[in-house]
């Protein structure tokens, strides 16, 4: 098992037009609504890191999920996300880079 996490910064560099709603959710517990300004960035730390995180992304007309936690892939303690309009990148400093993904739907 990869998983570690305990604290998560999401960025918003998808829209300058509005805010982003985030969502998210593991198999037990729904995280409180959260809103990104472009540029900005949201904290929120996690208590279970042996559970996947689910998000629900909202703006303008747009609504996209993404797995924001996946405890077989991501390695970190925190983790720091890009959203981006064609999708989220992981800021993966073990492997030296950014590892972008599609959204999940």
């Amino acid at each position: 098992m990869n998983a570690e996490a305990d604290e998560f910064e999401v960025w918003n560099y998808v829209t300058r037009l509005s805010k982003i709603n985030g969502t998210c959710a593991n198999s037990y517990n729904d995280f409180p609504s959260f809103f990104i300004a472009y540029g900005e960035k949201y904290l929120f730390s996690i208590e279970d890191a042996t559970l996947n995180i689910n998000c629900k992304w909202e703006w303008t007309g747009v609504s996209h999920k993404f797995e924001i936690f996946n405890v077989g892939r991501d390695q970190c303690v925190t983790c720091i996300w890009h959203l981006k309009p064609d999708g989220p990148c992981f800021q993966d400093k073990l492997r030296g880079g950014e590892q972008c993904y599609s959204w999940d739907s």
